[in-house]
């Protein structure tokens, strides 16, 4: 039986019921193997651009007996073949994003991508919306004293008109009013304050940069009272 962490298990969650599905970077290939487990897809492909992380994925489906339904591929990204649900969890979000372009089509046709940036998401949903795709739903997860944002996007042809700022929030953990984001903007708020506190040169970039701060750090404000009410 696979036990896998909060933030494997929420992104597990998310996969349709019935969908294929790629794990891209799978590593220990946790999350192919739950979701064999637990019958939610068997139809599997498990990517991985280390050839040692895919060998510890290849070794853990022939243990549970799964090669019928993974397919263990070592591969920089998305392979060529149509999937349902995308599966990109772990990677820096600009990193995630080249992923996504560099297979622009496949990304397009599946019906939901599955994302979980380590850092940068202000890009990462930036570039998403760039690309045409709409976040459909958000998750947040803390877990060993840091906080995990879980992205749902789907290709929609439609970009939406945003501020820069706009790209650090998650409207939809706001409009859920959802208590670990709330945490989450408090952490941030207190780490904008120490930032800005910190910059002591005034010449033109460090005067832009604690403007752009400021304005993140006025709207985090704004987000933990419309949270907190």
């Amino acid at each position: 039986m696979i036990k896998l962490s909060n933030r494997l298990k929420k992104i597990a969650e998310l996969v349709d019921f019935g969908a294929s599905v790629i794990d891209v970077g799978t590593d220990h290939g946790y999350v192919p193997n739950f979701l064999c487990e637990k019958n939610i897809s068997r139809d599997i492909i498990a990517t991985d651009i280390s050839r040692n992380s895919l060998k510890k994925s290849i070794d853990l489906t022939k243990e549970l007996g799964n090669e019928k339904y993974i397919k263990n591929i070592l591969a920089n990204g998305i392979v060529n073949e149509k999937r349902d649900d995308i599966i990109i969890a772990g990677l820096g979000g600009i990193q995630i994003a080249e992923i996504i372009l560099n297979s622009l089509d496949i990304s397009k046709n599946a019906k939901k991508l599955i994302l979980q940036p380590m850092q940068k998401t202000n890009i990462l949903r930036r570039e998403l919306n760039n690309m045409g795709f709409l976040i459909i739903d958000e998750e947040i997860i803390y877990e060993d004293e840091r906080y995990f944002e879980i992205l749902v996007a789907k290709f929609t042809g439609k970009k939406i008109n945003f501020n820069e700022v706009d790209y650090y929030f998650s409207k939809i953990l706001i409009e859920k009013k959802e208590k670990v984001y709330l945490e989450f903007l408090k952490e941030r708020k207190i780490e904008l304050q120490n930032i800005i506190s910190s910059i002591k040169n005034k010449n033109d970039r460090s005067t832009k940069r604690s403007a752009e701060l400021k304005a993140i750090l006025k709207m985090t404000e704004e987000e933990i009272d419309e949270i907190s009410s």
